[in-house]
């Protein structure tokens, strides 16, 4: 009968599934159902939860520590209307069932906030927190069990007592502003302070305030909730110090650190990781895709090595791919990954890239001096076995033109020396290219070599293709192989003329303090990315045979590493190409203007 005409709105559930087992009057009042509604069913049937993960938080507590006082929680009635409530709920056993009994008390308005917290009082005896109730004088008048544990006074030593002798000493002036606050009417937020036990140890507490008002209204005390957090704090502090040293090692590290959500979006890079992926401010990768970074054949490789460690299954490590600057100059490198799993949030991958360009360099350089010194072999043997044999050839044919006059018998000894002319020229590059790294270097104003090479090589220029050259106006000085320089010059602006069929070919010089640059533009059909990775490999050609053999551009690199310079290709299908050779020079000042000719 008092559980049914109770003020309060109460209700008793199955602990094992949430069955409603009996409400009472102001529980129907408060959610607006009928009793036939509610019995037997349970309150995520009804949608009686604002935030069912709530319930979900209140159901394990309840489990663990049977029984919750004063827990606020917001509740949706049977109109959809959102209430505040306080919620009490104890674990009972119920005619050999386990029941829950729980209690709500509506603090929508701040009325019922005070006469719920006059009603229920301060004090949740049984609570783990140190709880205990006090004049606006400060003198304590009521002193739970967990109070009793935490500070190790009795409630008989407690109650009666001012306040203070919880507080050390170097605290006193705080508790006294407290009070003044709390005297005044306002109110307290939680605050950390430290408190003293009985043995004189001290520890940091977590202390919430909470007003008591008598049925009137009035304030007549308040209630103080300590809870002990050194434990809280020592763990906090150890964590910042780790958080520290992760973020030092992580700032500092060598290798490009980067995390990556599921997608591929970069969450944070550190230093050498923005300058792995060309930016100078690690921030301003935050956001950016591996798809707006990574070339596109690259990016499908890389997608399918996160999917398959997000999804657990084993790949292959180091991960190799690379990334491509603006200047069209590749850095190489090797990944290995993690997927970390946090509760709470969403899986991310821990992504440690190491730069390896330097060491795929040092393999390329390697494997370019193996190819080269079996070039060499070859050349030395072509230069003596077939010139010869080609020098006999050009006699034969120059004694029988003497000797015939039909024009088809000259015709075809035309052909001859055409075909024999080719064999030397190949002959002669294959000695050039096992030659290049020999450079005779002398002071040259390379303005010259640039001028030699475009007047030899514009005999290559197809229809009206302008030649367009951008020199500076001061000299170039530099210690070159001029002749060297000039042919690789030529074999690059050859291949620019023939690939360009209209528009114009652009050859630039540019310096720096410390080094200059020859860049040739076409406005060609431009290259795919396969093309380009394989354009200083000997004897590969896209032209149709018999127009070249594909080592114009080999003698051109070999020339440029013999310069301990670099030559680099920008390139997209219809766009045309650059290729930008790049050598050191002694620092001097920067050149005062330049002069731009057309041809």
């Amino acid at each position: 009968m008092a559980f049914r005409a109770s003020p309060v709105a109460m209700v008793i559930t199955d602990l094992r599934d949430g069955r409603f087992l009996e409400v009472n009057d102001q529980f129907l009042r408060l959610f607006g159902f009928d009793r036939g509604d509610i019995l037997g069913r349970t309150s995520v049937d009804l949608g009686m939860w604002a935030d069912i993960e709530r319930r979900r938080n209140v159901r394990e507590r309840l489990r663990e520590f049977g029984s919750i006082r004063d827990e606020e929680v917001s509740v949706r009635t049977r109109m959809g209307e959102i209430r505040r409530t306080l919620l009490s709920a104890e674990a009972v056993d119920l005619r050999n069932q386990r029941a829950v009994v729980t209690s709500l008390v509506d603090i929508t308005e701040l009325g019922a906030v005070r006469e719920a917290k006059a009603r229920l009082g301060a004090i949740v005896e049984g609570s783990a927190d140190g709880i205990y109730a006090k004049t606006l004088e400060g003198r304590i008048t009521s002193w739970n069990a967990g109070a009793e544990q935490m500070f190790g006074y009795t409630a008989e030593e407690a109650i009666g007592r001012p306040v203070s002798f919880l507080v050390p000493e170097d605290r006193r002036a705080e508790l006294d502003r407290v009070m003044d606050h709390l005297r005044a009417g306002e109110t307290i937020p939680p605050f950390e302070t430290v408190r003293v036990r009985k043995d004189g140890y001290k520890f940091v507490a977590a202390v919430t305030i909470s007003r008591i008002c008598d049925e009137a209204g009035r304030l007549v005390g308040a209630s103080a909730a300590t809870r002990d957090i050194t434990e809280q704090k020592r763990a906090e502090q150890l964590v910042r110090r780790s958080e520290a040293r992760f973020r030092h090692l992580f700032e500092n590290a060598a290798d490009g650190i980067l995390l990556l959500d599921r997608r591929g979006t970069i969450l944070d890079a550190n230093p050498a990781g923005g300058i792995l992926l060309g930016a100078r401010d690690p921030g301003a990768l935050r956001g950016i895709n591996l798809g707006e970074i990574l070339p596109a054949r690259e990016l499908e490789k890389a997608r399918s090595y996160l999917s398959a460690l997000l999804h657990d299954e084993p790949v292959m490590e180091p991960f190799e791919t690379f990334v491509q600057g603006k200047d069209g100059a590749q850095r190489f490198m090797q990944v290995r990954s993690r997927v970390i799993r946090e509760e709470g949030v969403d899986p991310y991958l821990q992504v440690i890239a190491r730069d390896v360009t330097a060491d795929k360099e040092y393999q390329q350089r390697l494997l370019e001096s193996e190819r080269r010194a079996s070039m060499a072999q070859v050349a030395a043997f072509v230069a003596h076995e077939v010139r010869t044999p080609l020098t006999n050839i050009a006699l034969i044919t120059s004694s029988l033109e003497r000797t015939v006059d039909d024009p088809h018998t000259l015709e075809k000894l035309q052909k001859i020396h055409e075909q024999r002319r080719l064999a030397a020229n190949i002959v002669a590059e294959l000695v050039a290219i096992t030659r290049s790294d020999e450079v005779r270097r002398i002071e040259t104003d390379v303005r010259g070599v640039v001028e030699a090479a475009a007047d030899q090589a514009i005999a290559f220029r197809q229809g009206k293709v302008a030649l367009v050259k951008e020199l500076p106006k001061d000299p170039v000085m530099a210690n070159v192989d001029p002749l060297r320089l000039q042919h690789a010059l030529v074999n690059i602006l050859k291949n620019a003329f023939q690939a360009a069929a209209k528009g114009s070919v652009t050859v630039r010089l540019e310096t720096t303090p410390d080094s200059f640059s020859v860049g040739v533009t076409d406005t060609g059909a431009g290259m795919d990315e396969e093309v380009r990775t394989r354009l200083f490999q000997p004897f590969f050609t896209t032209k149709p045979r018999g127009e070249g053999v594909g080592l114009g551009l080999v003698l051109a690199k070999a020339v440029v590493d013999a310069h301990h310079g670099s030559i680099a290709v920008a390139t997209q299908p219809g766009t045309g190409s650059t290729f930008t050779i790049r050598l050191p020079r002694p620092s001097e000042p920067a050149t005062s203007g330049s002069r731009k000719s057309k041809s």
